[in-house]
């Protein structure tokens, strides 16, 4: 009787597990196939005497909206102070699988017309992380 009841459960456990197994692969096979990117433009305009920058991204994904974090630094001798680093964030980009413009605004100490380094990184839900770094040049507009 003991046997029979084995062998029932490893029946069930035979055909349960592979079907389990199948439907995680689909799930992460259908998540993987869109690809997140994003690219930083190449200017930051520099505004509200120099505590912030207007940082524009080229966005591309999936998943309805995402996060985009943009975080700058600025060393000497481009700035008077040692070192200037800051984060913005913008909570509501398109993620429709189109390529889009999207703003964000970084808030820093004291930044100044010249180079700093870029890094960008948007999130969403369904389609992971898309990262991207660069040096950019900071103008007065």
């Amino acid at each position: 009787m003991k046997r029979i009841r084995l062998l029932v459960l490893l029946g069930a456990l035979a055909i349960a597990l592979p079907v389990g197994v199948l439907q995680g692969v689909a799930g992460a096979t259908g998540s993987g196939t869109t690809t997140n990117s994003v690219s930083i433009s190449q200017y930051a305009d520099f505004n509200t005497f120099g505590t912030q920058l207007d940082v524009n991204l080229l966005v591309r994904c999936t998943g309805g909206s995402g996060v985009a974090k943009v975080v700058v630094n600025q060393d000497s001798p481009e700035t008077g102070v040692p070192d200037t680093t800051g984060t913005g964030f913008n909570v509501a980009v398109v993620c429709d699988g189109k390529t889009h413009s999207a703003g964000v605004t970084v808030e820093g100490v004291v930044y100044d017309p010249g180079k700093a380094y870029a890094i960008a990184d948007v999130t969403t839900v369904t389609g992971g992380t898309a990262h991207a770094e660069k040096w950019i040049t900071i103008k007065v507009v």
